[in-house]
């Protein structure tokens, strides 16, 4: 996945972290034919150890190199950073949002959050 290759390119340079947020294709909620395709349909979570699995899931799933956090119930962080169902986000060296991508998956656009990164590198 690109985001991890660009977590193994810069990691030296850039802490990236994942936030693992409210499951955006939770069981009777709304479906990708890939997650049903493969038989990857998670209820929505009710606890933090339920959140925990899930997340656990999707780091496996997707074999990231980097660490995942967890938003907590009451989804404080997806709240805050409006995030749902994804977004990339660069916060500078001052905690200062340097960098906030679309909504996903549509504006989700990783080569244009490379580019981010790599402009805020040079400053």
């Amino acid at each position: 996945m690109r985001l991890d290759n660009l977590s193994k390119d810069l990691g030296d340079k850039v802490q990236f972290l994942g936030i693992y947020i409210r499951e955006a294709h939770a069981e009777g909620e709304d479906q990708v034919p890939r997650n049903l395709k493969e038989d990857v349909i998670f209820a929505q979570p009710e606890s933090e150890d339920e959140r925990a699995e899930v997340a656990a899931a999707c780091m496996l799933r997707y074999n990231f190199s980097f660490p995942m956090l967890l938003d907590g119930m009451d989804n404080d962080a997806e709240e805050k950073y409006i995030s749902w169902p994804d977004r990339l986000y660069l916060i500078d060296k001052h905690g200062k949002v340097a960098f906030k991508s679309g909504l996903g998956p549509l504006y989700f656009d990783v080569d244009e959050f490379e580019g981010a990164l790599k402009r805020h590198l040079t400053i």
